[in-house]
């Protein structure tokens, strides 16, 4: 026998159970693939929820917040109602909301039915943290959610030129906003 020949016998004895191997990781990764893919799908349905309620539940608390005319249980009865559909909302969706964020979800609008009874100085404080928190919670969502990354990729894609005095002009606000935080 010949080198020749037992080279090929080696390369066919080492290539056959190393195609199978090679073809089996490729199978499964195509399948963690689509599987992700349809995980990704529910989850931006449930955030794009979330961000809804989230939505209407500040336009309540803003009312809380603005109304004088509101009596303490009304303002509580009030957010209270605000606050229930996120809790609903995140326990349904647990498979695809970060838990963690959930519960900040939850808790943000918690205690803003007594901003009003607060000294102003004090009013003012909880008021400028309530909104800064919800900011951040919007950041949150937007990148847990992942829509920051598929936005960062289409604009790496299209390289837009976006630019207007009013656009520059929140551009700067934000700039202003993350250094104070």
């Amino acid at each position: 026998m010949d080198w020749s020949q037992l080279t090929g016998a080696l390369i066919g004895l080492v290539g056959v159970p190393l195609g199978i191997i090679l073809g089996e990781l490729l199978r499964r990764r195509q399948r963690a693939e689509q599987f992700a893919a349809a995980i990704f799908g529910k989850r931006l349905e449930a955030y794009d929820s979330l961000i809804n309620i989230l939505f209407e539940s500040h336009r309540i608390a803003n009312e809380v917040i603005d109304n004088t005319k509101l009596s303490a249980a009304e303002r509580h009865e009030l957010i209270s109602a605000a606050i229930m559909p996120i809790a609903e909302h995140t326990t349904r969706s647990v498979l695809y909301i970060d838990e963690e964020l959930g519960a900040h979800c939850t808790a943000l609008f918690m205690g803003v039915e007594d901003l009003r009874d607060l000294p102003e100085s004090e009013r003012q404080a909880r008021l400028a943290q309530f909104q800064r928190d919800w900011r951040e919670t919007r950041r949150m969502i937007l990148e847990d959610s992942g829509v920051i990354k598929v936005n960062r990729l289409f604009r790496d894609i299209n390289r837009p030129t976006i630019s207007s005095p009013v656009i520059e002009r929140i551009r700067e606000l934000r700039r202003e906003q993350d250094n104070e935080i």
